[in-house]
């Protein structure tokens, strides 16, 4: 499965710790950059990703749409 980078911008320091701390629990690679303005932060994070969307369950489609 691909994996690609996203980015959480403009984050505090707490947010980006905690978003690091979540995502190194799931044994996920995480980076953390300061921004320009050196105060928030961009988290990085290298999340896999779908080849296709999964499919809406039946029960929630309305009948009308199709």
């Amino acid at each position: 499965m691909a994996k690609s980078w996203f980015h959480y911008t403009e984050c505090t320091t707490d947010q980006a710790d905690e978003l690091m701390a979540t995502y190194r629990a799931r044994g996920v690679a995480v980076e953390r950059n300061l921004n320009p303005d050196l105060i928030t932060w961009t988290v990085s994070a290298r999340l896999p990703e779908a080849r296709r969307q999964e499919r809406t369950p039946r029960t929630f489609r309305q009948k009308v749409w199709g």
